[in-house]
């Protein structure tokens, strides 16, 4: 380290001459303290000068980290959201594998599986089961190690082409730190859920930017003729789903549900699918996998919960910004969401469910309409988080289309 620049003595005193010691004898004392104030001095100039070097580095190679990270996910074409790009996996097709996993509760009849077994064989699709499909664990469908096993050893098994969840319940959101991302992204695949699989389907498309599906499990995808055909629709074919229409009811003295196309607010948005059940998506609040709405039509569901219920989960949501970031939003059946509905007792002045909706969310200045058939009713179709669509809900009525193919 040089010190010559701070010296606290003349500079053109040599002292490596033979007669330093006269020199010295003839130069005027300094104190002490002006002495070690000096040589201080140096030190930190020095000291100063490394340490800023270090951060300098260290703040370079964070930003080239950063750099590579972004990039892993930049696009180069029209699938972009932000820097992520969108990752689709094959459409299922006759003679492909699917494999079934329980990431959450346990199957409630062992012996209803069948029922997912010859509907599968009536589609021409093969099934695999994972290992710990039928343990249970608590109320959850094994530990977490094994479901969590079970999970990722369906995406490293090249011959499967969809992993399938059997059942929602609770426990989904217990996995999330334990999903290989890194591998789902190299090896994309269909997965289709709802009610505690919102969790994954959050958490995986987020992170990885593949495109998931909001709908019907294995243990259901068979329950009615309209969630059947907008099943296979959503996962067997390449092209975009496009309008969504309504359940033809063959009886009309008595409909089940809210008017299907109820609006809230008209309007026009357009921009890309997310959302899933209010309880898994509040569960995420504040957490790594919390929810991204900024310019996406935002879909909600709900399932026994009591209109006081879903108006505090809407007002964290609010709370947060992420019904005033959304484009639109889509509100679902909400099924047993009723004032008593969920079987537990219920305030003395609670409010009805179609007011709750109105009160929260008819000031946002996006179009939101309520009613449409999906989630926990028996009827509905299914979602993609991740593609484009187009809301329009207006006096001549409401038009929902999912305009970008799924799948390919």
């Amino acid at each position: 380290m040089e010190l010559s620049q701070n010296l606290p003595f003349p500079a053109s005193v040599s002292v490596g001459t033979d007669d330093k010691l006269a020199r010295l004898a003839r130069l005027p004392r300094l104190p002490r303290r002006d002495l070690l104030s000096g040589i201080a001095t140096a030190l930190m100039v020095g000291i100063t000068g490394k340490s800023a070097e270090a951060k300098n580095d260290s703040k370079d190679e964070k930003s080239a980290e950063k750099k590579g990270k972004d990039n892993r996910f930049r696009s180069n074409g029209d699938h972009a959201t932000g820097s992520q790009t969108i990752l689709k996996a094959k459409h299922l097709v006759r003679g492909d594998t699917v494999g079934i996993v329980a990431p959450a509760s346990p199957l409630e009849n062992e012996t209803e599986i069948e029922y997912t077994y010859q509907w599968l064989k009536k589609i021409g699709l093969k099934y695999k089961l994972g290992k710990h499909l039928f343990d249970s664990y608590s109320d959850f469908a094994g530990s977490d190690e094994n479901r969590i096993a079970d999970f990722n050893a369906m995406w490293a098994d090249p011959e499967v082409k969809a992993v399938m969840p059997m059942r929602g319940g609770n426990g989904a959101a217990r996995l999330l730190n334990g999903i290989d991302y890194d591998l789902i992204a190299k090896n994309p695949k269909i997965i289709v859920g709802y009610s505690d699989i919102t969790s994954f389907l959050l958490a995986i498309h987020q992170r990885t930017g593949l495109v998931t599906f909001h709908g019907p499990m294995m243990g259901g995808f068979f329950e009615g003729s309209y969630t059947y055909h907008n099943y296979l629709k959503a996962v067997m074919s390449n092209k975009p789903i496009g309008l969504i229409t309504d359940k033809e009811d063959k009886e009309l003295w008595n409909p089940e549900g809210p008017p299907s196309r109820h609006i809230i607010t008209g309007g026009k948005a357009r921009g890309r699918l997310t959302g899933g059940c209010m309880t898994l998506i509040r569960q995420l609040m504040g957490t790594p996998y919390e929810i991204d709405t900024e310019g996406k039509i935002l879909f909600l569901e709900d399932l026994d919960a009591e209109p006081h219920e879903i108006d505090r989960m809407l007002y964290q949501l609010h709370l947060a910004g992420k019904l005033q970031k959304a484009a639109g939003i889509i509100i679902g059946e909400c099924t047993n969401c009723n004032p008593g509905g969920s079987g537990r007792n219920s305030f003395p002045l609670n409010f009805s469910l179609d007011r709750i909706l109105e009160q929260r969310l008819s000031g946002l200045g996006i179009p939101v309409i309520y009613g449409l058939r999906f989630g926990h009713s028996k009827e509905k179709f299914t979602i993609p988080l991740g593609v484009m669509a187009s809301l329009e809900a207006s006096d001549s009525g409401v038009r929902f289309k999912i305009e970008e193919n799924a799948t390919l």
